[in-house]
């Protein structure tokens, strides 16, 4: 699958240090946000150690040396989203093994990563930094948001407006760190040449409104770099209230012969 991938992060207008991260790797298939948490600086501690164990993983494996499997692989899904897993898996551990210092006590991070195959992109994510499909002038949450909010909205305990309880607002139920283990959530996309996918932290949903965000990627005048900066501006003009992580994804066209060699080259 070939994707044109663009990835920026910026502070906001209300806080200090910028606690996002994110990883484009497209040589490795690999595009991540996380999003940290715990004050002091920890939370840019913790996203920092996401992307970074999420990168060594993949580039370990791009070299047929992949880490060990610390939990039992899925059968459900393909070998390299058992990796994508795995990865995620890793991650959590390495930031609840460091949060034995101090200084680091109580961090964590959500994470949501694509992985990309000959024609599936594997969509995984902890936490509610979010993935969404593009698809003819439809957006559709393809990530599973693990949030107080969002348990009560699918037990439908909202008040009559449709709202729920705002001090349940970004109360989160599953974080990387926050335990040994942790439970990843995983799910396949197949879109077609033209679709966009987008990858966020909720410094840009809390702020901009779906029916915005589907207003601008329907905009096929602009650039996908352009597309990414607009979504920040319109962000921060919403508020600004969080740091704001975007990745946009455009699936491209492929020729015969690309698609060809592509497959030649899984086969090996």
């Amino acid at each position: 699958m070939k994707v044109l991938a663009v990835g920026k992060s910026h502070v906001g207008l209300k806080r200090k240090i910028n606690e996002d991260k994110y990883l484009l790797a497209p040589e490795l298939g690999l595009f991540v946000v996380a999003d940290g948490m715990g004050g002091h600086k920890a939370g840019e501690v913790a996203s920092r150690m996401v992307v970074e164990t999420m990168a060594d993983y993949f580039q370990k494996l791009s070299q047929g040396n992949p880490p060990a499997f610390i939990q039992a692989a899925n059968k459900g899904i393909s070998e390299g989203a058992n990796h994508l897993v795995n990865a995620i898996a890793l991650s959590n551990m390495v930031i609840h093994e460091a949060q034995k210092k101090p200084q680091y006590r109580r961090m964590g991070s959500t994470i949501a990563a694509l992985l990309a195959e000959e024609d599936c992109l594997w969509s995984a994510n902890v936490g509610d930094s979010s993935v969404y499909l593009f698809e003819r002038g439809r957006l559709l949450q393809i990530s599973e948001e693990h949030s107080i909010e969002a348990e009560q909205r699918s037990l439908g305990m909202t008040n009559a407006d449709g709202s729920t309880n705002p001090l349940m607002r970004n109360v989160l139920t599953r974080v990387l760190g926050l335990s040994e283990k942790v439970n990843v959530y995983i799910n396949p996309i197949r879109p077609d040449a033209g679709d966009q996918i987008l990858v966020c932290s909720d410094g840009l949903v809390d702020y901009v409104p779906h029916q915005s965000i589907k207003t601008l990627l329907d905009d096929f005048s602009m650039s996908a770099e352009r597309k990414v900066d607009v979504l920040i501006e319109e962000a921060n003009r919403g508020g600004g209230g969080d740091n704001i992580t975007v990745i946009l994804l455009e699936v491209m066209k492929e020729g015969k012969w690309h698609k060809l060699k592509r497959r030649m080259a899984a086969k090996r």
